[in-house]
């Protein structure tokens, strides 16, 4: 049996996007699958183990799906680099390419560059189930023949074939070897050597494939190609043809010349039996309608959002209820001391901050999931491109901003979606812009406290409930307008012309859904969760030390003053929520807290609201529960009892209140802008794979945050506000 040098024989998985790549993937692997990131990017690298017998196992690598092999996205270049051996000890053994058996000749147009790089490899027509509905006729016996590989019909999502592909797979390591399918004509073929033979003197990859990539790519972005080979390369592909009739550039010939074998192929081997309105072309007439459609998308999205934002609710409140049980049995049965406190207060607290989002993260994604797996997201990308475009933003960046609104976590997650490394940073920079539940409860907070009660607008409309959804336009301005300034300056491109395939309309598989949900699910509690739990941590520290204890005088003194106004029992509370404010107030974090209130005073802010701004780096809820501890209430204190204690908070300079509308319109509109969301940032890290992009935002939000503020605060005070 064929083996290569490494341990296991490689299989590479390729194909354009919904061809039903990933299905194929699971179907051959058990969907025992390894998620990660190739090394410096963040495409995801999905690696499984294909068991042929029980002496033969090959590792399965799912490679990004493309349209082409010429350089245009990260996806195209980690193809590139894994069919050249980068990432592994030499190149795949084996590629299967995956083709939509209904749209064959795009498909097989990138089959083509894949063979080229002289690698065995094997045709998977998927889909003939849709072929055969459709009236089309392939002969798949003599397309093999054609091709020079073998073509192997299947059905991925019913395991249709997939024996079959097994036995080609097993043919193909016993008795390997690749195939020349088409030819360029002799002046283009010779310009093709040549930079083969270049390639060679460089010790790069030198197959046809690999001279094709460097000829027909952007030579400037290819980090492997030193400035002497790229000017030689250059000064190949811009030798004019002998042709006289033909001025093409050297790249346009060759995807000419590839499409004219192709065609001869789609041809020859397949035909179209009876001519029907497909289901597809009946659904699109409604779903891409330039009304209909974009009202059925905005339900549609509706819908989703609604379910994240709202139905999730349940499913959180039993997250933060079993964590609670969990932290009051662990307090009960550990002596009291530093040791329970960390456990507690922090590893619990932190383990609870990460568990609590997994509910909207899997119902966001189940939903994606189901959509993309129809094929109806594909539409929805299309319908919002030309509003989008307008701030120099993708089509798909429409449903990671909607989604933020529920949660920036899964929204940064769903930017994956987009292709394009700039538009997908662009979209992780400004998602956290969007004003997410976490900032509810303090809108809630402040609203209650300084805004209730206040006289109707036109006589219908509450201050409280227009000042609140100012505050969401506030953040959905502030996002767009990033957009446009971070297209216009350090991100700066060209929004790249918007071409996505319509995939045909099928029933979502409920296996490849579940799998992806998971999957998505694992990659956030194993790889983000960490980050957030030694951050939580951390804080938790800044929160408790250094330690400050009270004499037995001092606590008989300030347990006496209780008792003289209420019961024993309130007493005890009140003096254990004093003793938590006090170690708070005296804690790094107070220390913190006073040492920025020069910097927070013009916002209107005192050292009492700074200590809830570094509680809430955590998470932006957590300021109530931080301002509960300041004021001496404690972090289970109702709403209304804070709120009475923010109003009764009186400054002695001057005797009036400190917190005031003003002061809660101004801090309103930083947590509006602010990033203080630790989860947020992790899981950005994550996505880019770098500490350079969450540091920025960081610094670009909370500065526009202050500033805005700081606007804010000011303006109302030249117009007498209080």
């Amino acid at each position: 049996m064929y083996r290569s040098q490494h341990m296991n024989p490689v299989l590479a998985l390729a194909g354009n996007p919904n061809t039903g790549k990933t299905t194929l993937f699971n179907a051959l692997t058990g969907a025992r699958a390894k998620v990660a990131n190739y090394a410096g990017v963040t495409v995801e690298k999905r690696t499984g183990t294909l068991r042929l017998s029980d002496d033969c196992e090959l590792k399965v690598v799912d490679l990004p799906g493309c349209y082409s092999m010429t350089a245009r996205s990260p996806d195209e270049e980690i193809a590139h680099l894994v069919l050249t051996g980068h990432y592994e000890p030499e190149p795949p053994d084996i590629t299967v390419v995956v083709v939509d058996a209904t749209n064959m000749s795009r498909n097989l147009y990138f089959a083509t560059q894949i063979i080229e790089y002289e690698r065995p490899v094997i045709v998977a027509l998927n889909m003939m189930d849709e072929v055969k509905r459709l009236g089309i006729s392939i002969d798949v016996e003599g397309l093999s023949k054609a091709m020079g590989c073998p073509v192997i019909p299947l059905v991925a999502r019913e395991s249709q074939g997939v024996e079959q592909l097994k036995n080609a797979i097993r043919e193909v390591l016993n008795n390997p070897h690749s195939t020349d399918v088409w030819t360029l004509p002799e002046d283009d073929a010779k310009i093709v050597a040549q930079a083969q033979s270049l390639l060679k003197e460089h010790a790069l990859p030198s197959s046809q494939g690999s001279a094709l990539w460097y000829l027909c790519s952007d030579l400037t972005t290819q980090e492997t190609v030193v400035p002497a080979l790229a000017a030689k390369l250059k000064e190949l592909k811009s030798q004019p043809p002998n042709r006289l009739d033909d001025d093409l550039p050297f790249h346009r010939r060759v995807i000419r010349q590839r499409y004219v074998h192709v065609d001869q192929w789609v041809d020859n081997y397949t035909q179209q039996v009876q001519s029907v309105e497909t289901r597809t072309e009946r659904i699109d007439k409604i779903l891409t309608h330039p009304t209909w459609g974009m009202l059925i998308f905005v339900l549609t999205m509706f819908v989703l959002f609604q379910a994240v934002f709202t139905w999730c609710l349940p499913l959180i409140d039993g997250v933060e209820a079993l964590m609670g049980i969990l932290a009051e049995w662990v307090s009960k049965h550990l002596p009291e001391g530093v040791v329970s406190e960390l456990i507690v207060d922090g590893v619990i607290t932190g383990i609870g901050n990460i568990l609590v989002f997994l509910p909207q993260i899997l119902l966001l994604f189940l939903g994606i999931s189901v959509l993309e797996d129809s094929g109806y997201m594909a539409r929805a990308a299309v319908l919002v491109d030309s509003l989008m475009r307008k701030v120099g933003l993708h089509g798909k960046a429409f449903v990671p901003l909607l989604s933020s609104f529920a949660c920036a976590i899964p929204g940064v997650m769903a930017a994956r979606t987009i292709s394009n490394r700039r538009d997908r940073l662009v979209t992780i920079l400004i998602a956290p812009l969007m004003s997410c539940s976490a900032r509810l409860p303090v809108y809630t907070l402040v609203i209650g406290a300084v805004f209730v009660g206040s006289t109707p607008i036109l006589g219908i409309f509450s201050l409280g409930g227009l000042v609140i959804t100012g505050m969401y336009f506030l953040g959905l301005f502030a996002a767009l307008a990033m957009a446009r300034l971070f297209k216009s300056t350090i991100l700066k491109a060209p929004t790249p012309p918007f071409l996505m395939e319509l995939p045909n309309y099928k029933m979502p598989s409920a296996k490849k859904v579940a799998l992806e949900v998971l999957g998505r699910g694992k990659v956030f509690i194993v790889q983000t969760g960490t980050i957030i739990l030694a951050l939580s941590i951390i804080l938790w520290a800044l929160m408790a030390y250094p330690r400050h204890e009270f004499t037995a005088e001092q606590e008989a003194a300030q347990m006496s003053k209780f008792t003289q106004t209420m019961t024993v029992e309130k007493a005890e509370d009140a003096f254990q929520k004093y003793v938590s404010g006090q170690r708070l107030y005296h804690s790094v974090a107070g220390q913190m807290g006073r040492f920025i209130e020069p910097v927070i005073a013009p916002l209107g802010f005192d050292w009492k609201i700074g200590i809830g701004l570094i509680g809430s780096f955590a998470a932006r809820e957590v300021l109530v529960s931080t301002l509960g501890q300041v004021y001496g209430i404690g972090s289970d204190v109702t709403e209304k009892a804070l709120q009475k204690s923010l109003l009764a908070d009186i400054d002695p300079a001057t005797g009036k209140p400190r917190f005031t509308p003003l002061v809660g319109l101004s801090l309103m509109v930083f947590f509006v802008l602010a990033m203080q969301c630790l989860s947020t940032v992790a899981i950005v890290r994550r996505e880019t794979a770098s500490w350079r992009w969450p540091i920025f935002m960081i610094v670009y939000m909370n500065a526009l945050a202050w500033l805005a503020a700081f606007a804010t605060y000011k303006v109302g005070l030249m117009f007498g506000m209080s």
